[in-house]
């Protein structure tokens, strides 16, 4: 989930010494890399986060069942299976899992 880094600015850096650790963090990381196409301009991409909003909330219309593919020994997906069906999600709504981060730091951590 793209974000940009002023809004972690913003939002997340004023919430305590937790909010002002995660932001160091990222600024710490942008400055250690040292291949030139990094950060890329001012946003920032936070890792798993849709899985997280998927627990908080199953986001129930946007997603259809469909076979789960197999894993073959040498890492290769097939795609004949019928005895187990998985979630595949068209949509997870980012703004719904950043708000809930950004609410959820401000109430326990002030700004």
């Amino acid at each position: 989930m793209r974000v940009s880094i002023a809004e972690l600015l913003h939002k997340v850096k004023p919430c305590g010494k937790i909010g002002e650790y995660l932001y160091q963090q990222l600024v710490d990381f942008n400055h250690s890399m040292k291949h030139p196409a990094w950060p890329k301009g001012e946003m920032w991409s936070l890792g798993d986060s849709p899985a997280i909003s998927l627990l908080l909330d199953d986001h129930e219309y946007g997603y259809e069942y469909k076979p789960a593919p197999r894993i073959t020994p040498d890492m290769y997906y097939v795609h004949d299976q019928t005895e187990r069906k998985i979630r595949v999600y068209h949509y997870v709504d980012p703004r719904f899992t950043l708000e809930d981060m950004f609410a959820k730091l401000a109430l326990n951590y002030g700004k």
